[in-house]
């Protein structure tokens, strides 16, 4: 199975450390596969940003979960490669 996770907004410290619980909650309570992180309406990343995508990823597999990104703009690309971590992802092209 496949969990799809589409943060609503940009992250701040508030709702990155609520979205690691309710996956950290989510895989604990159920066996995923695939964890998909659709960042269509980021329209760019902080740091928070960044450390929630590290955290998830950690979070994702320590329960034997893979986690994909999706969806991403060219500033959360760019983001991503400045900071070496596009390289520690895994990069999905767009899906619809």
């Amino acid at each position: 199975m496949a969990l799809l996770i589409r943060p609503s907004d940009n992250f701040n410290q508030k709702n990155s450390f609520l979205l690691q619980k309710q996956l950290e909650k989510i895989l604990t309570t159920r066996s995923e596969n695939y964890c998909v992180v659709d960042l269509a309406t980021l329209n760019s990343i902080n740091n928070y940003g960044l450390m929630t995508l590290v955290a998830l990823h950690r979070i994702a597999r320590k329960n034997n979960c893979h986690l994909y990104l999706i969806n991403l703009n060219d500033s959360v690309k760019y983001c991503l490669e400045l900071t070496g971590l596009d390289r520690r992802f895994e990069i999905k092209q767009e899906v619809g």
